[in-house]
């Protein structure tokens, strides 16, 4: 039957052919749904598995992890020697800003192609909700984070002198690349000032990892390098601008200062998981188009029509 131009199936007409055989319908709408469940169904388990198996062999997973530990350490040692004003020589906030976005920056042309440096357990829980990494691979760089820090800083104290770890206060030396909060700032403004400026990173390595960005990733140890370097100077006075607890975890044990250490860990991961879970709602690309078992399904159904209204 034509009726304003759009061809309409009787049900009679799905049901019967010329010939008065029956057309199981039904049955085809049945199995393509089913289809679309099972299409669905499989992309959660292997997301779920992905995140239990390993990312490679055990000798593959101890190589990304051991550039972790070398990367966190220079991240430490490097860093914080930009901000010692011992030897004769006063470092500004300007300048140990930018001693950490290009250490930053160096680690990554230097390990990315290994582990893709995250030299930070803040991104490794990122990049595990994202799939980008199983469970336990990410555990191995959370280990391999967190001492490789803690080595880097103990060469920088063994390789200068007690009384030269200060930024700019000789009587100082405790505090030494300390992440703390500033004497203005409430507790909550810091623990929320952590949140934000790791969310900022953690979008943008969301979008670094993104496959639709990938022709626009040229350089990307620099891009990367002077964006920590931005979040450094703006975020730096109010607490330091850690983002990272591996980061603020290796100067506390070697200094023993513990003040409001917790905020430097809770902080950075809590704004690991907001700003991933964000980027992955609205802007992560989908494993199963959806709308394309849809539009299937309307076709089967017996009713096709260039009338988005009509489908």
């Amino acid at each position: 039957m034509e009726q304003n131009g759009i061809s309409m199936i009787s049900a009679s007409s799905v049901t019967e052919n010329s010939s008065g055989s029956k057309i199981k319908s039904a049955n085809i709408v049945l199995s393509k749904g089913n289809e679309v469940q099972m299409q669905i169904h499989k992309v959660e388990m292997s997301w779920f598995r992905k995140l239990m198996q390993e990312d490679g062999s055990v000798w593959d997973t101890f190589l990304m992890g051991l550039a972790e530990f070398i990367g966190t350490a220079m991240l430490l040692f490097i860093g914080c020697l930009g901000c010692s004003s011992g030897l004769g020589t006063v470092r500004t906030s300007f300048q140990s800003a930018f001693a950490f976005g290009l250490t930053v920056m160096t680690v990554l042309q230097c390990i990315g192609h290994i582990s893709a440096a995250h030299i930070n357990p803040a991104v490794t829980v990122g990049s595990v909700i994202l799939g980008k990494k199983s469970i336990p691979t990410a555990l191995v760089y959370l280990v391999a984070q967190i001492t490789g820090g803690i080595l880097g800083f103990g060469l920088l104290r063994v390789v200068t002198p007690q009384q030269h770890l200060h930024a700019g206060n000789p009587e100082d030396t405790a505090s030494f690349c300390m992440t703390l909060l500033n004497d203005d700032i409430t507790v909550f403004q810091g623990f929320l000032m952590e949140i934000l400026a790791t969310g900022v990173l953690m979008f943008l390595t969301c979008a670094l990892w993104d496959s639709r960005n990938e022709k626009n990733i040229d350089s990307v140890s620099v891009r990367v390098g002077l964006t920590v370097t931005c979040l450094s100077l703006t975020v730096g006075p109010y607490t330091g601008c850690s983002m990272n607890p591996a980061r603020s975890l290796a100067p506390a044990i070697w200094n023993n200062q513990w003040s409001h250490h917790w905020i430097f860990w809770f902080g950075p991961i809590a704004g690991a998981i907001l700003a991933t879970l964000l980027y992955k709602t609205l802007f992560w690309p989908k494993d199963i188009d959806k709308d394309k078992f849809a539009d299937d399904h309307v076709v089967l159904n017996g009713v096709h029509s260039l009338n988005p209204e009509v489908n």
